[in-house]
């Protein structure tokens, strides 16, 4: 990264009393030696977050209603006119001396991302569902990502705001970010980094947030890759048409009736198939189309 270049670290935070205070008393000296802006969104928190990071000397932006993580590092990124930001989290679970390890790689990269390492602090009861968000991702990205949600990372700005849109308001802006730096070919550079326990309460609900991710990604492979889903698909419902009409045929033999043919159903899932696949070509041709038109933007 070009020393000119300004650099804004922005802290999204909810209800994060008991944390944002040391993170930011740590921070703040290494942002004014630095050069750092400092932006806190404070998203709705009731409990004087907003307060202490003020006292802090952090400049905060606050939302009169909770509205996610998501539009919290929005409304961060849209107030501040610097070339690169920075995400951290507010709960004290990532090391601010590693801030300067993301930066030294932005000036060849569009997105720095810190990837937690196996010393790294996860609760148990979340590790089944990272692995399976894990796998889910490395499949369709067509690549392995070392950590897909990992909330500590830093942008171009330039290049984030061309897919803002894009960006849901809650806790899936680190996945979709991700993915939309893959499938838009931006170049991404990963750093391992070791995490601490939270201090607080995760407001995390795998159950509700964990499918909600999964469709994202989906929706953003459609997006940018759309023959990703449509031919696996397409060729599923191919390879049972293919299998019912063995199994018929089978069967005719067992009777002693020697005939092809191919049974309902069998029809179905093929020209089922077809369409997806036909489909499928549609989608990717609009894909294309709009890629043309992002790239030219």
């Amino acid at each position: 990264m070009a020393k000119s270049e300004k650099v804004c670290v922005i802290m999204p935070a909810y209800n994060e009393a008991g944390a944002i205070g040391e993170v930011l008393d740590r921070l703040m000296p290494m942002a004014k030696e630095s050069g750092w802006d400092v932006i806190v969104v404070d998203d709705g928190s009731d409990d004087g977050t907003g307060k202490i990071a003020e006292q802090r000397g952090a400049r905060v932006i606050t939302h009169a209603v909770n509205r996610g993580y998501g539009a919290s590092l929005s409304t961060g990124v849209r107030a501040t006119d610097a070339e690169v930001v920075v995400f951290i989290d507010s709960d004290g679970q990532q090391d601010e001396k590693d801030i300067p390890r993301l930066l030294e790689h932005v000036g060849q990269y569009d997105m720095v991302a810190g990837a937690r390492t196996k010393g790294s602090h996860i609760d148990f009861h979340r590790r089944p569902g990272k692995r399976i968000l894990r796998w889910f991702g490395d499949y369709l990205a067509k690549e392995k990502i070392p950590d897909i949600n990992s909330g500590f990372r830093a942008f171009k700005r330039e290049v984030l705001v061309r897919y803002l849109h894009l960006m849901p308001k809650g806790f899936s802006f680190s996945t979709t970010s991700t993915f939309a730096m893959l499938k838009g070919d931006h170049q991404i550079k990963w750093i391992p980094i070791e995490t601490r326990k939270r201090v607080g309460t995760s407001t995390v609900k795998q159950l509700k947030h964990g499918p909600e991710t999964m469709m994202l990604m989906l929706r953003l492979t459609v997006l940018f890759d759309p023959l990703r889903v449509f031919l696996p698909v397409s060729g599923i419902l191919m390879l049972l048409a293919i299998v019912a009409t063995a199994v018929n045929v089978i069967q005719d033999l067992v009777k002693g009736v020697y005939r092809f043919a191919v049974p309902a159903t069998a029809l179905f899932l093929g020209i089922s198939a077809v369409i997806v696949f036909m489909l499928g070509l549609l989608t990717d041709q609009v894909s294309a189309m709009r890629r043309e038109q992002h790239e030219r933007f």
